[in-house]
């Protein structure tokens, strides 16, 4: 079927039921419609064509839950329904499933839910970008300082020591830029609980005996793992390798998010 055929399908069944946007898993294309249209972008989904229509449901359920994350963390939609747009099939989705799955509430007696929703996005935005062409992984702890400070060290000079607050709130993606940079140093970046950055370059001095996670995680995971398993703290990583973000709580991975799904509205 032509995709903006679709897309326009699409738009007049949002209408209808009252959904909140239009996710489209198609190539761009002009379309009217009365609510955001978010384009799904860097999906294979060639493979569609050569499966059956119980396994086109499976495959495209399964995307659009990756992609409500994205869409729950980046446009902050935390109820109601989008229209899905595959080449293949229109999907109606319960934006709770996403909630379910990564709901910023959960984190909110240790941190504002406006400094989790700015971390998850810079991470994200560090896994997709990395930094002069190469990937890099980094990590945020986000808590009390002072108690972070207790199982840390300074590796290097702090670049974030003695600078004005303004310039070192996280929440406003002015400031992203030399977090970006900073992120190419060994170490990871402690925040407190406002969403000020205190340090990076810090190096967290934590048994990661204390935490049992699968195999294959690196030395960050396992320290930031630690790190909050001994002091009330939330813990992001960026993996090099796969890209993917974590999040840590009471030392364990409780969310995990794939940045290779990037939306654009």
């Amino acid at each position: 079927m032509n995709e903006k055929l679709l897309v326009q399908t699409a738009a007049e069944l949002a209408e209808e039921i009252g959904a909140r946007a239009i996710v489209a898993f198609t190539h761009p294309c002009t379309c009217q419609a009365k609510v955001p249209l978010i384009w799904v972008t860097d999906l294979q989904l060639d493979i569609l064509k050569d499966l059956s229509m119980c396994e086109i449901l499976s495959v495209c359920e399964h995307h659009m839950l990756d992609t409500a994350v994205q869409v729950y963390l980046k446009e902050q939609f935390e109820d109601g329904t989008v229209v899905a747009v595959f080449p293949y099939a229109i999907l109606i989705f319960d934006l709770e499933k996403a909630k379910n799955f990564v709901n910023i509430k959960e984190y909110e007696e240790i941190v504002p839910r406006d400094v989790m929703y700015a971390v998850l996005n810079l991470a994200l935005e560090i896994a997709v970008e990395g930094r002069e062409g190469r990937k890099i992984g980094t990590a945020f702890i986000i808590g009390d300082p002072a108690k972070i400070a207790r199982h840390s060290h300074q590796a290097i000079l702090n670049p974030y020591a003695g600078h004005d607050p303004a310039y070192r709130d996280v929440t406003n993606r002015e400031n992203w830029e030399s977090v970006k940079e900073f992120a190419q140093i060994d170490g990871v970046f402690v925040l407190d609980t406002e969403g000020t950055l205190q340090s990076a370059g810090t190096y967290l001095d934590v048994n990661a005996k204390v935490v049992d996670l699968p195999p294959g995680l690196g030395g960050r995971h396992l320290a930031t793992a630690a790190i909050t398993a001994v002091t009330p703290a939330v813990g992001v990583t960026v993996s090099e390798s796969g890209g993917l973000v974590r999040v840590f709580r009471d030392g364990v991975c409780t969310i995990t998010i794939r940045s290779d799904i990037r939306i654009t509205s």
